[in-house]
């Protein structure tokens, strides 16, 4: 698993991005990345960790979940 933080959320539209821990590009993600009883806790700056998979519109994170601070 990959190590990031929230930068952005977008509850409306249900995506946001992931600022890397590695310092690579930010990462897309869209709410249902997240486990459903998650979905309050997608808040910026809050660390998470993912996998990145090939989205149709380039790299996104997948099976992330909010971690303690």
């Amino acid at each position: 698993m990959l190590k990031g933080k929230i930068k952005s959320y977008n509850p409306q539209n249900a995506f946001g991005f992931i600022t890397q821990d590695s310092g690579e590009d930010d990462l897309f993600f869209f709410k249902n990345a997240f486990p459903e009883d998650q979905y309050g806790t997608i808040q910026i700056g809050k660390p998470v960790e993912y996998v990145v998979v090939q989205g149709q519109k380039g790299p996104q994170a997948a099976k992330a979940h909010v971690t303690e601070d």
